[in-house]
């Protein structure tokens, strides 16, 4: 092998290892640019996961507000028709308590006549139609208007001895009244069965014309 030939090899080896250094420069600057534009997609990526999950908070706060304003107005709307409710019970309580009262009276001035009795039957239709509940809830409502609650904590020995013979006095009340409710119903339901009977007969005539 001539010098010739060596330098010529040696020459062509230098510029391969140029072009591989070329090469690799290349590479890596691509390689670079790829990982810089990665971390930026990534950083975006990031960024939207960050204002979706914002978004959805917010939407989810705004749902949330919007349930629990809807459930306050629900029940605020049961809490106002509970209220004319019970106010409508009261009042019909109230008349009921006055119109037993006045025929108590007109009984006792009329020496027990039949004269009390004269509404019955539509009273009792009336009470028949009513529900257990709606019975139920007039029975609470009728007791307390009529039992108010005790303040024992303010009352001395003497004041809650006086108060003791009081109640007394209202139960005592209370089962007079409860046995003259309970002949009244006894005189309703004879009262029904026989306009019935004066019914079934009317029909019977009809029937034979």
């Amino acid at each position: 092998m001539s010098a010739e030939d060596g330098k010529d090899a040696l020459a062509r080896k230098a510029e391969l290892n140029d072009q591989l250094k070329e090469y690799i420069n290349e590479w890596r600057k691509t390689r670079e640019k790829e990982e810089e534009e990665l971390k930026k997609l990534k950083e975006k990526q990031a960024k939207r996961k960050e204002i979706r999950a914002e978004q959805e908070k917010k939407l989810n706060q705004a749902k949330k507000e919007e349930e629990e304003k809807l459930r306050k107005e629900e029940n605020e709307k049961k809490a106002k028709e509970a209220e004319e409710k019970k106010k409508r019970l009261e009042e019909a309580e109230a008349k009921r308590q006055e119109m037993l009262e006045s025929q108590k009276a007109s009984k006792e001035g009329a020496g027990g006549g039949k004269k009390s009795g004269g509404g019955a039957p539509n009273d009792a239709r009336r009470e028949m139609t009513k529900t257990k509940e709606q019975l139920e809830e007039e029975k609470k409502i009728a007791l307390s208007i009529r039992i108010k609650p005790l303040e024992l904590e303010a009352l001395d020995s003497d004041e809650i001895k006086a108060k003791a013979e009081e109640l007394f006095k209202i139960i005592v009340q209370l089962e007079t009244d409860k046995y003259d409710y309970e002949q009244r119903r006894v005189t309703q339901d004879y009262e029904l069965n026989e306009l019935k009977e004066r019914q079934k007969a009317q029909l019977r005539q009809k029937a034979l014309k």
